[in-house]
């Protein structure tokens, strides 16, 4: 009798670990390029700058060709990203950073930038991995508040190696606005290290996959790069702005192919979602940036300024070489994320964002719904393809974006009836997020 129960353990023991393997909860991998134009990579058309480890990323996986930044600038995006609600309703966080009012706030107390930041009592992403079992890493850039009251690892990071602020010199890691101070953190203390900060952030993310390749992980790699200061690896090499920002491009592009090949040496590339995407469109001009055909850039409402790359990939999940035109924005990520992780949202906390899983499986399609940007005074509106763009309480263009992506050609004077309906949207919405 004792030899048959040797055999039923050795037998289901094999079983039992591989079962245990499959019900694993997925990792998340997370990366973010600071003001990356939309067609700065290869796989957005842009055939002078050099991006294979980005274009294989889509080739591997669904790249969309409509996805949008909750703002035009860093901090009002990364506040959606984090909380999966429009910014708005994340108490100090200003709309605009960069808007007139903030400026001039800012030139009679120059205390008051490092006054704000993301509410302690939002609920937010990496919390929210925690509490379903994960280990948490943000890796770069904050940008959520530049006190240390507000440091990332009150919010449900485990770890966070990076900087606060909105950019960093690449080299000295001296921050680039606000106080000219030192702004290199290795969990919560401040602490240099020589190298050039995108090699670098590539590095600790490369580390922390290393450390948790055996548990559920979420990494937030929040690079800097191609956001200004424009530098490249080699301070001595003189090289104009543009042959700058290509490299600084390259660079990023490095650093997503060391994710892979860590995530592939680690055999767990098949167990984890890989996400690619900017923060908002680009600060540099046209000549360099490139843009694609869409007009204007960081800090304005028009396509430009906040319609970015998204890449999707999930080997035996996500469909290879895939285009999606479904319109999505930065705060879709939280729920998705949320989902994947099973981790619970309290009914009475309200989520804008949508799943986007069942669209990235090709399950479903998205639901039908209008979209919303505030930047300082000016505001849009999207439904379906047609978006309206204002400034306070004047109307600027109505467009029909799957006809004119460029926004050249004016519709309101033939479009009375929508403009109305979608002035009126806007000022629900409005109503609503001040609730």
């Amino acid at each position: 009798m004792k030899w048959i129960i040797c055999l039923f353990m050795f037998i289901s023991a094999p079983w039992t670990s591989l079962s245990a393997a499959q019900i694993r909860k997925p990792n998340v991998v997370l990366i973010v390029a600071d003001d990356l134009g939309y067609g700065s990579l290869g796989c957005y058309g842009n055939r002078e700058v050099k991006t294979p480890h980005i274009d294989q990323l889509a080739a591997s996986g669904m790249r969309f060709t409509d996805f949008h930044g909750n703002g035009p600038l860093c901090s009002p995006t990364r506040a959606a990203l984090m909380t999966g609600r429009y910014q708005q309703r994340c108490a100090q966080v200003p709309d605009a950073e960069l808007s007139p009012v903030y400026r001039e706030q800012r030139k009679q107390n120059p205390v008051q930038r490092w006054a704000w930041g993301i509410s302690p009592q939002e609920k937010t992403m990496p919390a929210m991995f925690r509490s379903a079992g994960y280990r948490t890493s943000l890796v770069g850039k904050w940008h959520l508040g530049y006190d240390e009251k507000f440091h990332p690892m009150a919010y449900g990071f485990d770890e966070f190696r990076g900087f606060m602020g909105g950019n960093v010199d690449y080299h000295s890691h001296i921050a680039g606005y606000g106080k000219k101070e030192l702004d290199w953190w290795n969990q919560r203390r401040i602490e240099n290290e020589s190298g050039y900060a995108t090699d670098l952030l590539s590095r600790y993310a490369v580390d922390f996959i290393d450390h948790n390749k055996d548990l559920p992980f979420f990494l937030y790699l929040a690079h800097g790069a191609p956001h200004d200061p424009l530098q490249g690896r080699d301070r001595s090499k003189k090289k104009s702005p543009a042959e700058t920002y290509k490299e600084m491009i390259d660079t990023l592009d490095d650093s997503v192919g060391e994710v892979m090949a860590t995530l592939r040496k680690h055999k767990i590339d098949q167990h984890t979602l890989v996400i690619f995407c900017s923060d908002n469109g680009p600060a540099a001009p046209q000549g360099f940036a490139a843009n694609a055909n869409l007009r204007g850039r960081k800090g304005s409402l028009f396509e430009g300024g906040h319609r970015v790359p998204f890449i999707a990939s999930w080997s035996g999940v996500i469909a290879a070489s895939k285009t999606d035109a479904t319109t999505l924005m930065t705060m879709d990520f939280l729920p998705t994320f949320v989902h994947l992780a099973g981790a619970n949202i309290a009914e009475q906390h309200h989520i804008d964002g949508i799943n986007l899983m069942p669209i990235l499986k090709g399950e479903a399609i998205a639901p039908t719904r209008d979209l919303h940007w505030q930047s300082g005074d000016d505001w849009a509106v999207r439904r379906g393809a047609w978006k309206l763009i204002g400034r306070g309480p004047k109307l600027l263009s109505l467009v029909n974006l799957e006809a004119d992506p460029s926004e050249k050609i004016n519709q309101m004077a033939r479009e009375r009836v929508l403009v109305q309906h979608l002035k009126t949207a806007h000022q629900t919405w409005v109503k609503s997020i001040s609730n």
